[in-house]
């Protein structure tokens, strides 16, 4: 939900697909979502929070707390985390964090929507270590399935 700090609504990427999840995108000074852990069973942190969370100009305090907020989580809830991930961001998440939460990893590629539906996307990370798709088996988001997103009184700044 663009131009929104958290926000809530039903999962319609990945594996959580389906499950009412609460967004993050930041996290402002008085921001406590600590208020709805018990509400939601998934909790969903953007690649513009992940951006934040491993930014070394932000100051270690604002650092620990990106990444406390997600520790938080993990440590007291039965709760799952997904947080975004590209190719700047992967690697240099806190290893805790990666083993721990299930990671949606972003590729930008307009390429994708000129393949046929039998066509197969293919990505190679190195010497034989190939991991393929076929593209009518992928996940297909278009901007109508986020239509039942709500913002959050949190949110109301």
């Amino acid at each position: 939900m663009y131009g929104k700090k958290q926000w809530r609504g039903r999962e319609v990427e990945g594996r959580y697909s389906d499950i009412m999840t609460y967004f993050v995108r930041e996290l402002s000074e008085d921001d406590d979502i600590d208020d709805v852990l018990s509400v939601f069973p998934h909790f969903y942190f953007t690649i513009e929070y992940v951006t934040k969370m491993i930014n070394p100009t932000i100051g270690s305090g604002n650092r620990e707390r990106y990444i406390g907020a997600i520790r938080n989580i993990l440590d007291n809830t039965f709760n799952a985390v997904t947080i975004e991930a590209n190719a700047e961001t992967l690697k240099k998440i806190p290893i805790d964090l990666f083993n721990r939460c299930h990671i949606i990893y972003r590729i930008n590629d307009d390429a994708m929507q000129y393949l046929k539906e039998t066509d197969t996307f293919s990505i190679d990370a190195g010497w034989y270590r190939v991991h393929q798709v076929t593209k009518c088996n992928m996940m297909k988001i278009t901007p109508d399935n986020y239509k039942f997103d709500e913002t959050n009184e949190l949110d109301e700044i």
